[in-house]
């Protein structure tokens, strides 16, 4: 612990950790930040634009074990 704080742990089997961050990674909401509701209105031209313009698009999948 070089930095003098506790690394996290993964309360489990190893074979359990690797599903976990796998299904993390499959789990990327390609619209992140519109709400769900305004999807029916929009065209997925719209859609697309807005991604290729940064206002909305997919997240970095993250792990979090906890």
């Amino acid at each position: 612990m070089v930095h003098g704080t506790g690394c996290p742990t993964f309360d489990g089997p190893f074979s359990g950790f690797v599903l976990s961050f796998v299904r993390q990674l499959l789990d990327v909401d390609r619209y992140h930040g519109i709400d769900p509701d305004a999807l029916e209105y929009l065209e997925p031209e719209d859609l697309e634009e807005l991604v290729a313009a940064g206002e909305i698009g997919p997240v970095m999948p993250g792990f979090e074990p906890f």
